[in-house]
């Protein structure tokens, strides 16, 4: 496999609360397309088939999806209220495994999350407050701010609230079960849109306690954010030429939050990466980070456990 830093064709998915670009996609439905070097006009399930291995540094068997799936945000309008399957709850709610963080980007004065069931919350009286209105209350809410991160594992009830930008780490999964809506009509259909309750109460797992809210803060160098079985993700503030340690010899992927770059690995020529845009690091290289003149870049390595 030709090694170098991948541009992937972003593709947008526009929704009743805003829209979401899909920036790094091996989910079948919607792939994302190679858009520079040997590999221009591969899909990234093409990518997995050809390479696998290869390509992700994580043991690959026929039929693999790329394991993240990366998006960014736009929220006009707030999200439904709802939760994706886990591991454990999988089996009896359906769907695909998903679990996610969130990384801040930006957002208007008074800019929201909901992450995490109130201490008190049982089956019975989260079901009421989805039929009685009250759905919210029984939710934590988190005030945020550009730099601000919040992890979502499978079985977390959540919704981003309105005006909020971010940039979203996750298995590969489309499963999305919505618990309330905000009694929403969709204007191109005129109805509301379908809700999954029962599908969505057998995906919660009632023993997840609310995210604790982190804060992107550091001046300089690599900060991890958050790690687990899925994936890794971390910051990284750039103010002068750096080399990145592998993982594992894992793939990375490198997302601009600001500023701007020349990506390039094991001493090839480098790609320009600046805000907003992403490159995908094939495993086994070492990576340089140029920065013009300073970058804060979002890396985000898959785990062990897909």
């Amino acid at each position: 496999m030709a090694k170098y830093p991948i541009r992937l064709k972003p593709q947008v998915r526009t929704a009743i609360w805003g829209r979401e670009t899909w920036l790094v996609s091996g989910y079948p439905a919607q792939p994302s397309i190679v858009e520079n070097g040997v590999y221009s006009g591969w899909t990234l399930p093409e990518m997995m088939e050809a390479f696998g291995t290869e390509l992700t540094g994580l043991g690959a068997q026929e039929g693999d999806r790329f394991p993240l799936l990366i998006k960014v945000i736009e929220a006009d309008d707030r999200l439904s209220l709802q939760v994706h399957p886990s591991e454990a709850t999988k089996d009896r709610c359906g769907g695909d495994p998903k679990t996610e963080m969130w990384y801040v980007l930006g957002g208007e004065d008074g800019a929201c999350l909901f992450a995490g069931l109130k201490q008190g919350v049982s089956e019975e009286t989260l079901t009421a407050s989805l039929h009685d209105g009250t759905a919210e209350n029984a939710v934590e809410r988190f005030n945020v701010q550009r730099g601000d991160v919040l992890f979502i594992p499978g079985g977390l009830v959540h919704a981003i609230g309105g005006g909020c930008r971010l940039y979203e780490v996750q298995q590969t999964s489309d499963t999305t079960w919505r618990l309330h809506d905000w009694n929403r009509v969709d204007s191109k259909t005129g109805k509301p849109r379908p809700l999954h309750e029962r599908e969505g109460l057998a995906a919660i797992d009632w023993n997840l306690p609310p995210p604790t809210l982190l804060h992107d803060g550091a001046p300089s160098g690599e900060t991890p954010l958050v790690e687990c079985g899925h994936f890794t993700f971390s910051s990284i503030a750039a103010s002068k030429p750096a080399t990145l340690g592998g993982k594992g010899g894992r793939c990375r992927i490198l997302f601009a939050e600001d500023g701007a770059c020349m990506v390039a690995v094991d001493g090839g020529d480098g790609v320009q990466l600046s805000a907003g845009e992403c490159v995908l690091i094939p495993a086994g290289v070492s990576v340089s980070i140029m920065p013009q003149p300073h970058a804060r870049i979002l890396s985000s390595i898959p785990g062990d456990a897909d």
